[in-house]
């Protein structure tokens, strides 16, 4: 078993003791059972969470740090290997290379996947029951992602001079077409996307994903801990869940980047290659097999016309939070999340040209995505 002490005591209901409940009940297998809950309840009759009891998963490491491991040893193995044979690359090698990749980002998905069609089942319990997405759950999703993105541009204006200047043309690109980017955001998803509202992870990246044994356990449950508990108890759409995990690949391959950094020119930028593409195909992957999971949902999470729009919706939200997050906690690693909201600016907008991401941060220091504190010792 495994004793999580809550170290920061809020009021009200904890979200991993009541999701983790919830799974445990309806027999959602690829988490942590719930065991108990020790609950200090005051004169007012208001729960607050002191420790949490669950099941141990015996495990190889979270997804995190697998994927770190991978990367960087298959792509140094693939990199100097031509470096020594003085020969194009083996492309059986490569192929089989991004293929174990793949099939780890495709049993996240699948699982992820799997946690989304549980939490859209039918159910008496109203702090899980589905509903509709109404026009003005979209257009606060909506006006969401418009607050956190002029944070960030606000944020990049105040720091352009102080940027390398790969990451300084691309924040003054996103600077000259901020009133084209904040229109193409208000009229990204239409008030009828068909969408649902469920309970969602809240916070999901490779770092809650626990590797054991040829499969994956999705844990902590808490949220952002920067949010208030009523926050992150509230419904949302599981695609937040999945743009989530998408910009957590980004953050591994420029973290495991950090191996180019000694290596020749030449040999530098064969790996920055092969890190591109392992992550644009475990993208896909991860995508794919999310995919296949929830259409076995009682009922669509979104119309298909929409998926896309709104998990771009998500992806802008989340872009800019780490342009939040990276200016105040590690600005050397600003160039990540600018990139990907360039990337995603450029698609929106119609440009051509589009950067690819992702670029090499300043990746000595190898911390997980969204490493904010959390709620437990």
């Amino acid at each position: 078993v495994v004793l999580k002490l809550v170290r920061r005591l809020v009021s009200g209901i904890h979200p991993e003791a009541e999701i983790s409940r919830y799974l445990t009940r309806i027999g959602y297998a690829n988490t942590a059972p719930l065991y108990g809950e020790v609950v200090r309840i005051d004169p007012a009759g208001v729960p607050h969470t002191l420790c949490i009891l669950q099941g141990f998963i015996d495990n190889q490491g979270d997804a995190w740090n697998w994927a770190l491991d991978y990367l960087r040893r298959t792509v140094d193995e693939l990199a100097l290997a031509v470096d020594a044979d003085d020969a194009a690359p083996d492309p059986e090698k490569e192929a089989q290379a991004i293929e174990g990749y793949q099939e780890m980002a495709a049993i996240i998905g699948k699982r992820l996947g799997e946690l989304h069609v549980a939490l859209v089942a039918p159910t008496d319990d109203p702090a899980f029951s589905p509903e509709p997405a109404t026009p003005e759950d979209v257009r606060a999703w909506i006006d969401g992602t418009q607050t956190m993105l002029a944070t960030a541009l606000d944020l990049l204006a105040q720091r352009v001079e102080q940027l390398t200047d790969d990451t300084k043309e691309l924040a003054q690109s996103l600077l000259d077409r901020r009133a084209a980017l904040t229109e193409a955001v208000a009229n990204l998803v239409s008030a009828d996307a068909g969408a649902l509202r469920t309970r969602i992870h809240g916070d999901f990246h490779l770092g809650q994903v626990l590797v054991a044994q040829g499969d994956v356990f999705l844990i902590d449950f808490e949220g952002e801990p920067a949010r208030s508990l009523e926050e992150r108890r509230q419904k949302s759409s599981p695609m937040r869940d999945v743009a989530g995990l998408l910009r957590s690949f980004s953050y591994a391959s420029a973290a495991a980047q950090s191996t180019t950094e000694s290596a020749p020119q030449q040999t530098a930028d064969r790996k920055r290659a092969l890190f591109d593409r392992f992550r644009g195909y475990a993208a896909e992957s991860f995508l794919d097999a999310y995919r296949t999971a929830v259409a076995l949902a009682t009922q669509p999470l979104v119309a298909p016309s929409a998926e896309q729009a709104l998990l771009d919706l998500f992806l802008i939200e989340k872009a800019a939070y780490e342009i939040r997050y990276e200016a105040a906690n590690r600005p050397t690693w600003l160039g990540l999340p600018v990139r990907g909201l360039a990337a995603l600016a450029s698609r929106l907008l119609g440009d051509t040209g589009t950067p690819h991401e992702p670029e090499p941060a300043d990746s000595s220091a190898a911390t997980p995505p969204n490493p904010a504190e959390g709620d437990y010792e």
